[in-house]
Formats: structure tokens, C-alpha cells, sequence
């Protein structure tokens, strides 16, 4: 939580939108600092907690190819069908697996807040920001002794800019994309259905 209110002390604010894991702690800061920002479960880490419910590869490609198709939904209404026929498919196979879609799968279709396309598609998961800290702790780990903290922050600076920079080159995001999402009511899905 710490992190979180050094944010804030430092004026960050205007949060609507954060991705994460499932991890309690962070899901409570987020909600108690940023209680207007929509919370998107990260949905590569959802999926694979989804599969070690099933036991047979059969019904492993099941629930994979279903709930692929629920996050290739053109809205949030068409999501929210497209998981209730999942559930109800998977009810008589895999009970548990079933009832924890029913309580949790809600938390990954924040992203249909988002426009469609390029936006959605991108940030319902942090697999570039993982990138870009596997690729410092690599480069980082070449050096393997510094003679200081001050030379590691320095390389760990350096390469954080160089992955901006390539950032800024490829235009991840376009931003005049964003403006119907700033032109939306704000309100966040997950604080509704509470």
C-alpha cells in the first residue's frame, strides 16, 4: 500500500483504469487510493488458473477456446452471454471450475470500458511492461556486481528510457483513439455489480 500512497503524495490522481493479477493486497490498495479506476484482471493469469481446474485436454481446449471467445466479444453485453453459456457448458463437467468462473470472471471484462480494438486488445494484460522488466533484469544481470547503488539505478535508468524511447517509435497507443473513453461517463463495472 505504500507505493500507492507515495503516488498519491506525489499528485498522482485521475486513475481510471488498472490491470493486475489476483493478489488481494494490491486489488485493496487500488480499490481504497483509486476507487474510481476500473480493476482488469490480467487474463493470461486467469486462463491458467481456469486450467488447473481440468484434468483432460479435451476439456482444457473448452474452456480455453471459451474463454477466448468471451474476451473476442465485440461488447461488454455480448461478454457477459457468452460466459453465462460457458458456465452453464461447463456446470455438469467441472463444478468447481463453474462456480469460480461465477464468482471471478467478471473481473477480467473491465477492458470492454475501453474502445474496441488496438486499446482493449492491449491493455487487458501487462505482457509489455513484463517485457520491458525481464529485458532490464537481463541486461542488468550481465553486469552482475555493481560497484554501487547509484551505477545500477543508473543502467536500470538508462535502459527504462531506451524502452520508452522504443515505445514512442512503434506508437503503442494512439491517443486521439482514447477520446471516446474520456468522453464516457465514468463508471466502473466492477463497483456496480457490488
Amino acid at each position: 500500500m505504500r507505493v500507492f500512497r507515495d503516488l498519491v503524495q506525489r499528485g498522482l490522481e485521475g486513475v481510471e483504469y488498472a490491470v493486475s493479477d489476483e493478489h488481494a493486497g494490491l486489488v485493496q490498495a487500488l480499490g481504497l487510493y483509486f476507487p474510481e479506476a476500473a480493476h482488469q484482471r490480467y487474463q493470461v493469469h486467469y486462463l491458467r488458473n481456469a486450467l488447473s481446474y481440468v484434468s483432460t485436454d479435451a476439456l482444457s481446449g473448452e474452456v480455453l477456446t471459451g474463454l477466448r471467445d468471451v474476451w473476442a466479444a465485440p461488447e461488454r453485453e455480448e461478454a457477459e452471454s457468452r460466459v453465462a453459456k460457458l458456465i452453464d457448458a461447463l456446470r455438469g463437467k467441472t463444478p468447481k471450475l463453474a462456480e469460480r468462473m461465477e464468482e471471478s470472471v467478471q473481473e477480467t471484462l473491465s477492458c470492454f470500458i475501453l474502445p474496441a480494438g488496438t486499446h482493449r486488445t492491449r491493455l487487458r494484460s501487462t505482457n509489455s511492461i513484463e517485457h520491458d522488466h525481464a529485458e532490464i533484469r537481463r541486461r542488468t544481470r550481465v553486469v552482475r556486481i555493481f560497484p554501487n547503488e547509484a551505477s545500477l539505478v543508473r543502467l536500470a535508468s538508462a535502459l527504462a528510457i531506451e524502452c520508452n524511447e522504443q515505445w514512442m517509435e512503434r506508437r503503442y497507443l494512439t491517443m486521439p483513439q482514447a477520446s471516446p473513453m474520456a468522453a464516457a461517463p465514468q463508471t466502473n463495472p466492477l463497483r456496480q455489480s457490488a
